[in-house]
């Protein structure tokens, strides 16, 4: 019943029924025939939703990965390029240097983990992103700490039965000057962090293309735009193949599997109950349904709809 009213709720978030997968079933019909035009101006209900001009700087590189017909990926997933496009705008905002505080880096925001073993994407060994992983993990491993203790204090504050007894008062206490030291420690670290990002996004904007293509591939849109979009279809071809049901219900579920990872979607059966993985997946779907509600509007050439669904949509 949790995860029935969890699945409802998002979906009200969004203006949906949760019934057809967030709409996507409903609209379906109107992406049998794709245009894989690479002109952005050729996608109104693209640029309507997503209003940055730099979307349409990368966007050539989207639409051929998405196209590409040794791949059939737009066989898969009809409207894989409206798709991608608001994952991209969510991962960095179209940012090619953009980096996270997690060391996630690039349009695509891939982990060097993801991005070399799994992509096969050249990620050299450096003194700057040596500095970077020992800052997020340190930064990590605080949080971490900071995190077991909170909920160590929550535990022992609502323990008894409304008399605190001088024991519990005492672990209260130490457990709030732990916490209090470790936060101390881990501005101290995330001051670190911050300047190894600063120091790494120096780096690769000092390198040309070519020596960007072996020092990180994550950050040349041609290699990594390809790269995390293979990797986002296999997340919703693996859970359509393990969870059954037809592509539009699973892409929320592959959604989630790529911030969260595939293991832990497949063990909350679905949508992990995170609060970074729900937010990130349904801000991402509520692009793609308005994008492609519009998308219907425009294909039918009904002007009163398209004004209308923008109207809906807060979209002057």
């Amino acid at each position: 019943m949790n995860r029935k009213q969890f699945i409802a709720e998002v979906a009200a978030i969004a203006g949906l029924a949760s019934v057809d997968a967030f709409g996507l079933l409903r609209i379906s019909s109107a992406q049998n025939s794709v245009n894989v035009s690479k002109d952005i101006r050729d996608y109104p209900h693209i640029t309507d939703v997503i209003t940055s001009n730099r979307v349409g700087i990368h966007f050539p590189i989207i639409v051929e990965s998405c196209s590409d017909p040794k791949l059939g990926y737009l066989s898969e997933i009809p409207f894989l390029i409206e798709l991608e496009v608001c994952k991209i705008w969510k991962e960095s905002l179209f940012e090619w240097d953009a980096i996270s505080v997690s060391g996630a880096g690039g349009l695509q925001q891939l982990m060097p983990p993801t991005a070399k073993i799994d992509l096969g994407l050249s990620i050299a060994e450096s003194p700057e992103i040596n500095e970077l992983s020992i800052a997020v993990s340190e930064n990590n491993r605080l949080q971490k700490e900071i995190n077991t203790r909170v909920q160590s204090l929550h535990k022992e504050a609502e323990s008894g039965d409304g008399d605190i007894a001088s024991e519990s008062i005492s672990n209260i206490n130490k457990l709030r000057a732990e916490i209090k030291e470790l936060r101390g420690d881990k501005d101290i670290v995330y001051a670190r962090l911050q300047s190894a990002k600063k120091a790494y996004a120096e780096k690769i904007r000092s390198l040309s293309e070519k020596e960007l293509s072996q020092f990180d591939a994550r950050f040349i849109p041609s290699l990594a735009v390809p790269a995390g979009l293979k990797y986002v279809v296999n997340m919703i071809l693996e859970c359509k193949r393990y969870f059954g049901g037809s592509i539009d219900i699973n892409i929320w579920r592959g959604i989630a599997a790529y911030n969260s990872g595939l293991k832990t979607t497949k063990d909350w059966k679905g949508m992990p109950f995170i609060s970074q993985t729900v937010l990130y997946t349904r801000d991402i779907l509520l692009n793609l349904t308005n994008m492609l509600e519009l998308k219907y509007a425009y294909s039918i050439g009904d002007s009163n709809l398209i004004a209308r669904t923008k109207e809906r949509f807060n979209i002057k």
